[in-house]
């Protein structure tokens, strides 16, 4: 949910990643917010953000790893988390702060925060908000396991065959972990780490290098991928498969990542600010914020949230975002400049 275009703009993955970002922001406003809802967002939680983000990401940083040093291929992943990450822990804790009485667990939560185990949360903040200061976050850990994974992946699976074949393997051991016991430990940390989730990256990056099969099948063809994709979803929803949420049944899985593979390259607009970051950052410190003042029961209670949402992320982009994204050229040795620039 965090990565930069390639170098070719002519494409919606600004857009795609902004409406994944506001799909999880809507489910989780309706869900906290105690909204009744009705067909038009069980619809919508047949496209998961989440998903959508890990399919994305394995098309764009695999495509930024092709063109850059090791070096730079770091600093640009750190610089792309972690400015954003922290401003927005420092948002979060100022919103909390009322309300929250800090034991000495807040050193060691911190630390989780500020490194690369955000799904960590103790029992100090349970009586705030939904009990969760930014349960949103446990996607940033996930994604720091596919940035450092991706070289080895380059290392180990050199060809397209042999992604696929991976892919498949992956699906399988997904679907025993949506079997297995999700309440053991175990079970919980594996939730937490790039396992179930690698087939969905790994099949964004097998796009990025077939860009015969995307120009052939793909590219302009958004409408009747979307078509089959809602067709088979509906279909499968009644034969009683999971087409909604983050587990999706391996057919819907490939039939959305192709969906939005093929929506990014079909009728390029343009959109000037990369609001999806912040949006997926913001939008629990927000509901939490309601939720916590006793602003919820209602869908304008929904409408505030994903304004103000929207409003802090513009925020995000414009004072922390743009700007640290504004050094990756000034950390980079002058060749690797002139390589990025070509």
């Amino acid at each position: 949910m965090v990565d930069s275009a390639p170098m070719e703009r002519h494409n919606n993955f600004d857009l795609l990643r902004f409406l994944a970002a506001l799909q999880v922001a809507v489910v989780h406003a309706t869900t906290h917010l105690q909204v009744e809802t009705g067909a038009v967002i069980s619809l919508l939680k047949m496209f998961p953000g989440v998903p959508i983000f890990f399919v994305i990401s394995g098309y764009l940083v695999s495509a930024s790893y092709e063109r850059s040093s090791l070096r730079t291929y770091c600093v640009n992943r750190a610089l792309r988390i972690y400015p954003a990450l922290w401003a927005c822990l420092a948002v979060s804790l100022a919103s909390a702060a009322p309300w929250v009485a800090f034991t000495p667990d807040v050193f060691p939560w911190l630390i989780a925060q500020l490194t690369f185990a955000q799904f960590y949360n103790p029992e100090f903040l349970r009586e705030y908000g939904v009990g969760v200061l930014n349960g949103s976050l446990w996607t940033i850990p996930v994604e720091i396991q596919f940035y450092v994974a991706l070289p080895f992946i380059y290392a180990a699976l050199r060809t397209r065959f042999s992604l696929l074949v991976a892919i498949v393997f992956l699906i399988v051991a997904s679907r025993a972990f949506a079997l297995w016991d999700n309440e053991s430990l175990l079970a919980k940390l594996v939730g937490v780490s790039l396992l179930p989730y690698l087939f969905m990256f790994l099949i964004g990056v097998l796009l990025q290098r077939s860009p015969g099969f995307v120009r052939r099948h793909l590219s302009g063809r958004a409408h009747q991928w979307l078509a089959l994709y809602i067709a088979s979803a509906l279909a499968l929803d009644m034969l009683g498969f999971s087409v909604r949420g983050n587990f999706l049944n391996p057919l819907s899985a490939v039939l959305l990542a192709l969906t939005a593979i093929s929506a990014a390259h079909t009728n390029p607009i343009r959109i000037k600010h990369d609001l999806s970051y912040g949006l997926y950052l913001y939008h629990m410190v927000v509901i939490n914020f309601m939720v916590q003042v006793g602003a919820a029961n209602s869908y304008a209670s929904v409408v505030v949230a994903m304004l103000a949402s929207v409003a802090a992320a513009f925020g995000s982009w414009k004072l922390i975002e743009r700007p640290a994204l504004s050094l990756k050229n000034r950390l980079q040795p002058a060749d690797v400049r002139e390589m990025e620039d070509a």
